[in-house]
């Protein structure tokens, strides 16, 4: 027999595949003469079980250790002792991580676990950030020649796509173009403005196809000496698969799709007119079947969320304004948006939404390239009269908020309100708010300016659960927010007895310094659960519409505001202090009124109240017959939805009138608006709904009633996504239909412009921070996001904070302008780091954080230009989620990875101690020179194997 050391052939694949023969007997090795001391790896030593590494950590052991990595060899560098008990703690925070998603686990050792794994991740970056390392360079973050940002500031574009007008061939008449069509276009440039009429009536007997209308139009456009055009925006059809039988088939397609495109100059505003409008009603409605697999255990269910407008206009609207329940379009919202709460058409002709966003949909975690921090946020979303989204702003939360309400102002101000629980950055705190670690919800509430910037966010909350559900702008800069809290809230005055929620109407003002203040918090209800639905102001009146144990209630103030004009020092564009006059509310008085009680809902709810012509609506759903406003026509039995008009000083009834609709069945009402005394009302349905037939599994209706007479002027049922249609808002525009429609064309004034701020564009709070520094253990200087900071102002801060050592451009990425930060030059190496104390912005602004640094190749072989050693990158973010499934795939994926780079740091620095040369350079290897012994002695020996094996031959 014969027999060879197996250890030859073994060190020699254990080489080649990257695991040295030192790595696998921890010895020494001598090559050329100098001799190394390579220890042994703990990943290839016999490790503690991942449930004594999980114990010890839950006890408050210390993940990263030194000293549990001391080698016998003498002579090891000790670099490997820091590599070693970097990879041991990674190796605690694996096996949390996998602890977490076993059977078995509660909620309160899931608790711990997360807790622990926060805390191990600090503790990991603060050690790797602090270590001296002499043979290689370590990172928490990655290691790129320069880090460019993913998330920017959108750029101002000056061209519109409108949607599908038409699917058919390039030379066919356009439906939606025949008969008496027109529009106008009023174009200012240089403060002069012109209007132009497209009437298509002067085209004569010319065929009114794409191609014939966009030349009469930019003909029209450039007589009046403009540079704006509009031209045919084409999209080839594609081939259709149906079912035969039960087998696919593939049908040709049956045309092209065809748009406008409007080519806009950047010194001429458009507006665009109709010559005759009727109102159009706008609904949102989220679909999906919530229990595909028949498992109420699972939650597989995938829903999608859309806008559809629809004409309003009745006989009297006049030629183009549309027919009643015409549908205009629909747009279906990104996933990310879980669920529309409210939508309000502003003076303008927008519709601005309320809406919850979710985290992953669709490997998205984002909405409008905004990332979703935690579980959940809070997005405000604006969109033109044709669907476009105009912009979208998202609260910034780090854990969970709730949008509950929505209240617009004339001017273009925007307010929002709901709870949020866990940490939210920037906003102004109460004093007895709860902790960024609680799960107890507290209020929030956010105001912002015309242009969508945030003017100021306050978040106020008692010791226990609190939310604000009602919102309404007054006169002289109030802001009038109605809620429910289980406790207190800081200031509150009133009758209310304990028990329950009390519901709570509050103001606020901004004050001299430009940030939130309370004015006053009124409480009321009863020992049973309250809660505020809604607010309308009247002038000095407030009118809340509360549901308090389970009745409608009105209930009237009146609030005197004390309006102040004081001197205030404040910095001027120069920076210098000058003293300037603020005219502000400084403090308001408010008187408890008149208290309407509208009789028991018996399981409904109550929806909203608007002020129209006048008088004062109300709308909801109501099991009740017989609720106490005067004028009715008959219930249907069960739940049915209602609106009822009253007077505003709520004692007069005379002019009351009430309507019920609904069918058999149980009708919910999700939705209410009212213009010019026409009520719309949308929900779920319930069985033989204003006697149309069922067309889905489950149901919505949207309906238009009268409420002086009590007719349906209009109604329809709506379907969805696997037979299921939940609508969850609507909103009325008293002249939202017109000729416009047909063109795709929104009307008013066409807006290119953008904030240029990047706590509007991006998902940023003021008050969030990021660290960098210049060298390798030093200081680490840390840069705030301001509220006014745009992305040169921010690149400036970073300038100056690197001493200059970093390049920093504004980029153009797309449709947007985005960061991009490299060496000044070869010498610089810049470590970006994430900020601390929960105030981290690199992923809000879509920068990797890391090392960045110049290279230059070197023997066919990439390194940095900076002449140090290599560098590694664990790729490590200061936050990771156990507590959803998603969330702990994503934790074990980048945990492994940051493992993973510390095994090949390790692989390639005991090679390079070996004498071992591994080409990681992208250029051809050298095909001359000396063969090192230690190789030489290897091949050697294989070979000598070989012989022997083969008996030589």
């Amino acid at each position: 027999m014969i027999s060879f050391d197996s250890n030859i052939l073994l060190s020699y694949y254990q080489a080649r595949a990257g695991v040295t023969g030192a790595a696998a007997s921890g010895t020494t090795t001598s090559s050329s003469g100098t001799k190394a001391v390579v220890p042994k790896a703990p990943w290839l030593s016999d490790a503690a079980p991942p449930s004594e590494l999980v114990r010890s950590a839950l006890n408050g052991r210390k993940l990263v250790d030194e000293g549990a990595n001391t080698s016998a060899l003498k002579g090891v560098s000790p670099d490997y002792k820091k590599l070693f008990a970097t990879y041991q703690a990674l190796n605690t925070l694996s096996a949390l991580a996998a602890r977490a998603g076993e059977k078995g686990v509660t909620d309160g050792e899931l608790t711990k676990l997360q807790t622990t794994l926060t805390k191990g991740l600090g503790e990991i970056s603060n050690y790797v950030q602090n270590l001296s390392l002499d043979q290689l360079r370590l990172s928490t973050g990655q290691v790129m020649t320069s880090d460019k940002s993913t998330v920017g500031v959108p750029k101002a574009t000056y061209s519109y796509t409108t949607d599908t007008l038409y699917s058919g061939q390039v030379d066919d008449e356009v439906p939606k173009f025949q008969g008496n069509v027109s529009f106008g276009v009023a174009v200012k440039s240089f403060g002069v403005t012109t209007n132009v009429t497209m009437d298509l009536s002067e085209m004569g007997s010319k065929p009114r196809t794409m191609s014939n209308v966009v030349s009469y139009m930019n003909d029209k456009l450039k007589t009046a000496g403009f540079n704006t055009s509009f031209s045919v925006q084409r999209t080839t059809g594609q081939e259709r698969t149906v079912q035969v039988a039960g087998k696919p088939v593939t049908l040709p397609a049956t045309g092209d799709d065809f748009a406008l495109k409007v080519n806009g100059d950047s010194v001429e505003q458009l507006t665009f007119s109709a010559p005759t409008t009727a109102p159009a009603v706008y609904v949102t409605t989220k679909a999906g079947n919530p229990d595909p697999d028949k498992n109420q255990l699972t939650d597989d269910g995938v829903y999608e969320t859309t806008l559809t407008k629809y004409s309003a206009a009745g006989t009297s609207g006049g030629a183009n304004a549309g027919a009643p329940g015409g549908k205009v379009f629909t747009e279906t919202l990104q996933g990310t948006i879980n669920t529309v709460r409210k939508s309000i058409t502003g003076a303008d002709g927008s519709i601005y939404m309320l809406a919850d966003v979710d985290t992953a949909v669709d490997g998205k975690t984002d909405l409008n390239g905004q990332v979703i921090k935690g579980e959940s946020d809070v997005a405000l979303l604006k969109y033109d009269s044709a669907g476009h989204l105009l912009y979208a702003r998202t609260l910034g939360a780090t854990d969970e908020a709730n949008g509950l309400s929505l209240a617009v102002a004339d001017d273009g101000s925007v307010a929002v309100a709901g709870s949020v629980s866990g940490r939210l950055q920037g906003a102004v705190n109460g004093p007895i708010n709860n902790g960024d670690s609680s799960t107890t919800t507290d209020s929030f509430v956010t105001r912002y300016d015309a242009k969508g910037d945030e003017q100021w966010t306050v978040r106020r909350g008692g010791l226990q659960e609190d939310e604000a559900t009602a919102l309404a702008f007054g006169s002289d800069g109030v802001l009038y927010v109605g809620g429910r809290a289980k406790s207190d809230l800081p200031g509150a005055v009133g009758t209310d007895p304990s028990g329950g929620y009390d519901a709570y109407l509050s103001a606020f003002a901004t004050d001299a310094q430009g940030q939130p203040k309370a004015l006053f918090t009124q409480k009321f209800g009863t020992a049973e659960n309250d809660s505020v639905s809604d607010i309308v102001v009247n002038g000095s009146q407030v009118i809340v519409g509360s549901k308090e144990n389970g009745t409608a209630k009105l209930r009237s103030f009146d609030v005197t505001p004390n309006v102040v004009t004081e001197n205030v020092t404040k910095l001027d564009q120069y920076g210098a202090y000058q003293s300037v006059p603020v005219t502000y509310t400084k403090t308001a008085n408010v008187t408890a009124g008149t208290v309407r009680d509208l009789g028991s809902l018996k399981g409904g709810d109550l929806v909203g109240l608007k002020i129209d012509g006048g008088q004062l609506y109300v709308g909801g759903s109501t099991a009740n017959a017989s609720m106490s406003i005067g004028g009715s026509n008959s219930a249907s039995g069960g739940m049915d939805a209602f609106v009822g008009r009253v007077s505003l000083d709520l004692s007069d009834t005379g002019s009351d009138a009430l309507t019920y609709y609904g069918g058999t069945g149980d009708d919910t009402v999700t939705g209410f608006d009212v213009k010019n005394g026409t009520a719309w009302v949308v929900g779920s349905a319930g069985a033989n709904l204003d006697g149309q037939a069922t067309v889905g599994t489950k149901d919505g209706y949207v309906a238009q009633l009268n409420v002086g007479t009590g007719a349906v002027d209009w109604s329809q049922r709506l379907t969805g996504k696997d037979g299921y249609a939940t609508p969850t808002s609507v909103s009325a525009s008293a002249s939202g239909a017109s000729s416009l429609d047909l063109f795709g064309l929104p009307a008013g004034k066409m807006d290119f412009t953008q904030s240029d701020r990047i706590v509007s564009a991006t998902a940023a709070r003021a008050g969030d921070t990021f660290q960098i520094r210049t060298r390798e253990r030093g200081t680490l200087t840390t840069i705030k996001i301001e509220a006014n900071d745009t992305l040169e102002t921010m690149a400036d801060k970073i300038k100056k904070a690197s001493g200059y050592r970093a390049k920093v451009e504004v980029v153009s990425n797309g449709n947007s302008r985005v960061l991009k930060i490299s060496p000044a030059s070869n010498t610089s190496t810049i470590e970006i780091v994430a900020g601390k104390g929960g105030t981290d912005v690199l992923s809000s602004i879509g920068l990797a954080g890391g090392v960045v640094r110049a290279t230059k190749t070197d023997d066919g072989k990439t390194v940095s230009a900076d002449g140090s050693g290599p560098m590694y990158g664990l790729q490590l973010p200061p936050e990771l989620d156990l507590t959803s499934e998603a969330g702990r795939k994503n934790a074990n994926t980048i945990i492994q990875r940051a493992m993973g780079a510390i095994r090949t740091a390790y692989r390639e620095v005991s090679d390079a101690a070996m004498g071992i040369k591994n080409d990681t350079g992208t250029g051809a290897g050298k095909s001359g020179g000396t063969v090192p012994a230690y190789l030489t002695a290897q091949i050697s020996n294989y070979q000598a194997a070989l012989s022997r094996l083969t008996g030589g031959g």
